[in-house]
């Protein structure tokens, strides 16, 4: 089984071009995380302040380590024009 959490996330309009660096950053240092299998990272074409991250683990206990790993939450939060949005999945 792989476990999947997908996340919607708008910046605020003058915070598009930092966050979209920290979510390049969080990617690059997430996908290395134990247990992880892949972080992605989109922008939405029609609306720059729009993105989604798409975090595949091995299991459930594997987003432990990214968890542990602070690296976006305390930016980014701050930066957003309204709460995430997360939902979590598992793939058949």
């Amino acid at each position: 089984m792989v476990y999947t959490i997908v996340v919607h996330l708008q910046a605020l309009p003058d915070h598009v071009a930092e966050v979209k660096e920290k979510l390049k950053e969080a990617s690059e240092v997430y996908r290395k995380d134990r247990e992880t299998i892949d972080w992605f990272v989109m922008q939405d074409p029609k609306d720059e302040t729009k993105f989604c991250i798409v975090e595949r683990y091995e299991k459930e206990s594997s987003q432990e380590y990214h968890l542990n790993n602070p690296t976006f939450d305390p930016y980014v939060v701050p930066r957003l024009a309204k709460d995430m949005d997360l939902t979590r999945w598992e793939e058949f």
